[in-house]
């Protein structure tokens, strides 16, 4: 099946706005990292421009890059281990999550499906091919489970929805897609639960943050285009802190803003740049259980730890 007009015009229009930082009163204020990993190249621990980032329940850190590399680092960034996807020629996965009991979804993002692994990189399952219809995708872009063990995998180029699936992979539901009033959402980049299992996704292109139910409701949505302090430019990565605040990731602004449940600013931390705690489009973020928070500064191949 061949991708719609709309998602032709999406990835046609996806170039990023000007970078701007911002300051803050808040817990994120400017400061440098407490400790950075990564660089860049192809050898253990190095990335080539990585893309995604997801936190374990163990505190593992796993990320991927553009060469299609899965690695997963100690909690302190020691590099552990490194497999590469089965297939990349056609693009790279964008999009991480694990589950409580460790298994480890990758959004395969331009092979139009999800790859389930082990901590370890053994292929467990895979499900999706693109197109359409329900339990189809194009471009999935990431992948969050709820308290039930279901699977809600986020996409654009055109369906631009979130779709549930039961534990066995089976769709039952897709919310945010076209005609869908205010919950319609425009390149949903990343998705998180909270403890309440609210889905709080960072709808990137609409510049906003939006809260759903497990059943697809819309229950609050805030953000808009800018730089200033609670305004938002490409947010590609959302997190949701054990006190039930957020930490959103903006790829257009180059820094991480943290947010009340609300939508109101309670600081900013980063700045366009290579130094430490500076950021170059940066795509996604995590939380550890040891209190530090993970940035995935993309453009600079490294991940920069604060703590919280």
């Amino acid at each position: 099946m061949t991708m719609s007009k709309r998602g032709k015009m999406i990835l046609a229009t996806l170039l990023p706005a000007a970078l701007n930082g911002c300051g803050g009163d808040g817990d994120l204020s400017p400061r440098p990292p407490e400790k950075t990993f990564g660089d860049h190249g192809l050898g253990p621990g190095q990335f080539v421009y990585p893309r995604a980032l997801t936190v374990a329940p163990d505190g593992a850190v796993f990320a991927v890059d553009k060469y299609a590399r899965i690695q997963r680092f100690k909690p302190d960034g020691t590099f552990e281990i490194c497999w590469q996807m089965p297939e990349w020629l056609s693009g790279k996965p964008t999009g991480l999550g694990v589950d409580a009991s460790g298994r480890l979804f990758v959004a395969d993002t331009h092979y139009h499906r999800v790859m389930v692994f082990d901590r370890d990189g053994k292929e467990l399952a895979r499900f999706g091919s693109m197109g359409e219809e329900m339990g189809q995708f194009i471009f999935p872009t990431d992948v969050a489970s709820d308290g039930d063990g279901n699977i809600y995998v986020a996409e654009y180029g055109g369906n631009d929805r979130i779709t549930r699936f039961t534990p066995d992979f089976k769709p039952v539901a897709s919310f945010g897609g076209q005609k869908t009033g205010e919950a319609e959402l425009l390149r949903p980049q990343s998705i998180a639960f909270d403890a309440q299992w609210d889905l709080w996704v960072a709808d990137a292109c609409h510049h906003r943050i939006c809260r759903f139910s497990r059943e697809g409701r819309l229950l609050s949505r805030f953000g808009a285009m800018g730089t200033a302090p609670g305004q938002l430019q490409y947010p590609y990565g959302v997190a949701v802190r054990p006190d039930g605040t957020l930490l959103v990731c903006e790829f257009g602004n180059a820094r991480l803003q943290h947010f009340d449940r609300n939508g109101k600013s309670l600081g900013c931390w980063g700045s366009p740049g290579r130094e430490p705690g500076q950021l170059c489009a940066p795509w996604a973020v995590g939380i550890g259980g040891n209190g530090f928070v993970y940035v995935l500064d993309s453009g600079n191949n490294r991940v920069q730890m604060i703590k919280m």
